[in-house]
């Protein structure tokens, strides 16, 4: 086997163990988040019966396969969210090491995607995308920008036109929102489309709209969930999708205008 092969399938799997990892970890923050405790204060318990957890219990993916989704302890069911959350993160830190290898530009992806998880996580608890999130993920742009090397002005002037695109979505929930009397689109969602812009082309944001929809479409009628259903998760997984997958529909896309 090709050596760069090797070496790219080596990174990816401790890239899932990492990302798998961050993802139990980001879960559990964000669960004491949700109901106002310490989001870094203390060790790991059951949510059933309070009862804190060994390191072997914390193992992720593999703890919840081997507990069955059960607490040994009590025997209360550990929420799906958990493994989900876990397999995740594993999954987007795995994508995003093999679409940018081992390189200083695998760092900026690494750190977005664990933002994305974080937005993902708190959109699915309590229907909110924190600014503060996507300030961060503003500022790792930023830092990055510099510390690669990048072109500033033919960088900074793809964002403002990627920006463009959720200029446009703004515009046009606006005015749903007028002819409807009701909400079309939570605000945060569009902010997110907006921090997006910042790593996206615009053919990659596209898609990446498109992408959250159909996923979103998905998830609800799969999770029969009635109501709003958070579209901040599907977002996030549709942009690393197009990050790391969407070139070539991207190329597809731009040899039709051309």
């Amino acid at each position: 086997m090709d050596p760069d092969a090797l070496l790219t399938i080596y990174l990816c799997v401790w890239l899932f163990v990492a990302g798998a990892a961050l993802g139990s970890f980001l879960d559990c923050a964000v669960w004491r988040w949700a109901r106002g405790e310490a989001m870094f204060r203390g060790r790991s318990r059951c949510a059933g019966c309070g009862e804190t957890l060994s390191a072997l219990e914390l193992i992720p993916v593999v703890s919840f396969l081997i507990s069955r989704g059960k607490c040994r302890h009590c025997g209360a069911d550990i929420p799906a969210e958990c493994l989900w959350a876990e397999l995740a993160g594993g999954a987007v830190w795995a994508c995003f090491g093999v679409k940018f290898g081992l390189s200083l530009e695998l760092a900026q992806w690494l750190i977005l995607g664990a933002l994305l998880l974080a937005v993902s996580l708190t959109d699915g608890a309590r229907r909110i995308i924190p600014d503060r999130l996507l300030l961060a993920m503003a500022a790792n742009r930023a830092v990055w920008l510099f510390a690669l090397g990048q072109p500033l002005w033919e960088t900074v002037k793809g964002m403002l036109i990627s920006c463009l695109v959720p200029a446009a979505l703004l515009a046009f929930v606006l005015l749903a929102e007028k002819l409807m009397k009701k909400e079309a689109m939570g605000g945060g969602d569009i902010k997110l489309l907006l921090a997006l812009a910042l790593y996206l082309s615009w053919p990659e944001l596209l898609l990446t709209l498109l992408g959250g929809c159909l996923l979103g479409i998905v998830g609800g009628v799969l999770g029969r969930k009635r109501g709003a259903v958070p579209f901040g998760p599907y977002l996030s997984a549709a942009a690393v999708l197009a990050a790391c997958f969407g070139g070539p529909l991207v190329d597809w896309y731009l040899s039709l205008l051309g």
